[in-house]
């Protein structure tokens, strides 16, 4: 019988896929001890070649299984191989970033024994380890010409508004890109793709539910953007379906005053798109329910931390993606660093909201608590950034028609593109409820359709 030898810190011997999940575990302590290995389905411990049936759906299992698995993603060799006429498959690995995770749980190399990490030694791994990831300066198959100008110029306006970009004599697409380091020999860099792309790159499904099982929704949409327009819609989604208490302010003004304050509610959404793992299918995701608004970032939070320690331990920040969190700070979409945290705690204890957070495998939530405030006291509103809003109101759970003619109402100038934006919705949803109401007579179309307005019928 051929006989392989001994197992090490890089060789791991499996007798056959049906310890695929075990050898998960293993893999994860060889790339948190050496970034490399190789594990043999179809060797007995020992070193002996008993073989192993092989087919395309074993091999699509051991595929499957790693992707499952392993954070930070990795992409193995797995090929068969043949001693003495027994076949046996062989899967070889390697991975630059720590620390490596297998079902959520971290793990040693100890010379042929796998054990599980201490807190303390995760801890001190993490210490030693840069967190960010080099997928940000990887070059993509794109140039200019998937680049959203809108969001890019926006951003750029933000940015040399708010001191942190230096303006330039002539707007240039392809230098402010260079710059910031996300565009390089004519290409977008991965991070450049991801901010600012027209290929719509990036998904968020939104929902309403009418339980906190999540069963029945009383609103659902699923958008497909680059980042930073989907920080904006996100934000927007939320501040429309959460409950205003309405105050009287200067004159016939109105003041709203939310029950989550918004400045955290942007803080937590902004931090889960910059901190994603987009090295995968992903997908970010905001769930309200009557007593919560959970946001959802598809991305491991470091392992053995808490958004409670960096808030109160000024814990050292660990970006996974350090060029996307540079840019989203030249427009003040983030601050300082490791703050974000701090600043959300601080103004949810200000305003008694109660906040939590889990870890699951493969991605993390933040949670808002709703404190269940009556509906007289409270109501979902129409808001402006300025918080300070001129007289209106709206019916508990407004559907979509009437949503855009309460906008239009308010700006009868505004666009299908602006309409989506303030409510969470597609242009094509936009355009079926503009469609609906002018059959019904309840808005009609003046002037053209680049330059002209709604007149809304009372």
């Amino acid at each position: 019988m051929m006989n392989l030898g001994i197992e090490s810190e890089t060789l791991e011997f499996k007798k056959s896929t049906s310890e695929v999940g075990k050898a998960m575990d293993n893999i994860a302590s060889m790339l948190n001890k050496h970034g490399h290995g190789t594990v043999f389905f179809g060797v007995s411990p020992k070193g002996d070649v008993v073989g192993q049936s092989v087919s395309a759906s074993s091999l699509d299992e051991i595929a499957r299984k790693v992707k499952e698995a392993i954070k930070p993603m990795i992409y193995p060799e797995i090929r068969v191989e043949s001693f003495s006429g027994k076949d046996v498959i062989r899967v070889d690995f390697s991975g630059t970033e720590r620390p490596d995770s297998s079902f959520g749980r971290y793990y040693k190399r100890v010379f042929d024994r796998t054990e599980e990490m201490t807190p303390g030694e995760l801890r001190a791994m993490l210490a030693s380890t840069d967190y960010s990831s080099s997928w940000e300066n990887n070059l993509t198959e794109y140039g200019l010409e998937a680049v959203d100008a809108v969001a890019l110029e926006t951003f750029y306006s933000k940015a040399v508004s708010c001191g942190r970009l230096e303006s330039m004599a002539q707007f240039d697409c392809g230098a402010l890109l260079s710059g910031l380091g996300l565009y390089e020999k004519g290409k977008l860099t991965n991070a450049g793709y991801y901010l600012f792309s027209n290929r719509r790159p990036v998904v968020l499904k939104m929902a309403v539910f009418l339980t906190d099982e999540r069963i029945g929704f009383s609103d659902i949409c699923r958008l497909e953007d680059n980042i930073f327009n989907l920080i904006g819609k996100g934000f927007s989604y939320i501040k429309e379906h959460i409950n205003w208490r309405v105050e009287s302010g200067s004159g016939t003004s109105r003041i709203e005053i939310p029950e989550i304050p918004v400045e955290a509610i942007r803080e937590i959404v902004v931090n889960s798109f910059a901190h994603a793992d987009y090295r995968g299918i992903s997908e970010n995701e905001i769930d309200i329910t009557p007593t919560m608004v959970e946001i959802y970032n598809p991305g491991e939070f470091p392992a053995g931390l808490s958004p409670q320690m960096f808030a109160l331990q000024r814990i050292k920040s660990m970006p996974r993606n350090r060029v996307i969190l540079n840019t989203l700070y030249k427009s003040k979409d983030v601050e300082l660093f490791g703050s974000g945290f701090r600043k959300v705690f601080a103004c949810c204890e200000k305003y008694d909201v109660k906040v939590s957070s889990t870890s699951m495998h493969g991605g993390f939530s933040f949670i808002f608590h709703r404190a269940g405030h009556s509906r007289h006291e409270y109501r979902p509103g129409l808001y402006s950034d300025g918080m300070i809003i001129s007289e209106r109101y709206s019916e508990y759970n407004l559907p979509t028609d009437e949503r855009v003619l309460a906008l239009l109402k308010e700006n009868p100038c505004q666009t299908r593109s602006d309409l989506a934006e303030r409510t969470g919705k597609t242009v094509r949803t936009i355009q079926r409820a503009l469609d609906r109401l002018s059959d019904s007579g309840r808005i009609r179309r003046i002037g053209s359709n680049r330059k002209g307005s709604w007149e809304v019928q009372e």
